[in-house]
């Protein structure tokens, strides 16, 4: 994985004049989020027994995916995303109890942080009421405790936002993404996307009748938080998003996206990744079918983002 960011950075050294801060910026919040990531995989129940191979899947989507721009965008995109793995890290710990208020409350918070650092992380919120609706629909102090923690993610946030001068926040960022993520609109970029995207969620489905019932909530509450967030997020890059404080172009929105894509991404085609000591070979065509469309669509995303 840390090969793998450090290759990402050289490519982007060779390809735009990014400066050594942003490009530090971009490394250290991919190491951060690829590790939080790994996390979430490993401990969190994601798969039965875990390996590296999502902070690889997220490290390569987001080299593919994500310009690299300016210090201060950049902190700002990673620290939002951040928020939002915290946010999940709360909600999937949801079966470990038979109470869970405070996790709600610190859920809330976070995701009410990461919407106020970055309003087009407002579907992490619909992904976590979607959650609480599928897991626990009833508990009424469950809701009032995910309100509570958004209300006060917010209130922190607008305490931040009120000693920030804005125009000066949100710059120019250190490329030119306007013409470095003209692939993500591109029909061939989304075609390869979706199909990896598919082809992973076939790829869970397939191994779903052997799972335990922890390792299945887990999954549909990440698939279902992240698709709700990447869905959402795609649709405000469409509705002047630069009418949202913090947002200061349709550039500047679109990466933000292809952050989010990557991470949704990330954890849908993991299962595309050929797993370590793999016992038996029953599958083995099947797998290496799966690693050509990992590879293969996100070649087609790489080359085409790198169209200038």
């Amino acid at each position: 994985m840390p090969g793998t960011i450090f290759l990402g950075i050289i490519w982007h050294i060779w390809q735009s004049q990014a400066s050594a801060l942003s490009l530090a910026v971009y490394g250290i919040g991919l190491l951060l989020v690829a590790g939080y990531s790994h996390h979430l995989y490993v401990q969190r129940n994601f798969v039965e027994r875990g390996d590296a191979a999502l902070a690889w899947s997220f490290v390569a989507w987001s080299v593919a995916l994500i310009p690299v721009a300016s210090p201060i965008e950049g902190i700002q995109t990673w620290c939002s995303l951040l928020l939002i793995c915290a946010a999940l890290d709360f909600t999937l710990r949801m079966h470990r109890q038979p109470s869970t208020s405070n996790i709600q409350f610190r859920a809330g918070l976070a995701a009410g942080l990461a919407v106020s650092i970055q309003p087009l992380n407002v579907g992490l919120l619909l992904g976590l009421i979607a959650v609480q609706m599928r897991s626990r629909p009833l508990i009424m102090r469950e809701w009032v405790m995910l309100t509570f923690g958004v209300t006060h993610g917010v209130l922190l946030a607008e305490v931040g936002w009120s000693f920030i001068a804005i125009d000066d926040l949100v710059g120019a960022s250190a490329e030119n993404i306007g013409e470095g993520i003209v692939a993500l609109r591109d029909s061939w970029s989304a075609i390869a996307m979706g199909a990896a995207g598919l082809f992973g969620l076939f790829m869970f489905i397939r191994e779903d009748s052997r799972l335990v019932l922890k390792t299945k909530n887990t999954r549909y509450n990440t698939f279902i938080t992240l698709a709700l967030l990447a869905a959402t997020g795609g649709a405000f890059c469409w509705m002047a998003p630069m009418n949202f404080r913090g947002v200061n172009s349709l550039e500047h929105a679109i990466s933000h996206w292809s952050v989010i894509a990557a991470l949704t991404l990330g954890f849908l085609s993991v299962s595309l990744v050929p797993k370590r000591d793999r016992r038996s070979d029953k599958l083995g065509a099947l797998d290496a079918m799966a690693w050509i469309v990992f590879v293969g669509t996100l070649l087609v995303v790489f080359g085409l983002s790198s169209i200038q």
